[in-house]
């Protein structure tokens, strides 16, 4: 079983479930912290 990806905020330290954090922009992909609402471009890019 592979285990679903996890993401930390850079900002406020929230770690949550990778779909928690809603894209914001598809190219690059860029992502809001449903904590703080920062907006961070992410690494695990799909495309």
């Amino acid at each position: 079983m592979i285990p679903p990806l996890v993401r930390r905020c850079p900002n406020c330290g929230h770690v949550g479930w990778s779909r928690r954090f809603a894209v914001v922009e598809q190219s690059p992909q860029v992502v809001a912290c449903p904590a703080c609402d920062h907006r961070f471009e992410t690494v695990d890019n799909p495309s």
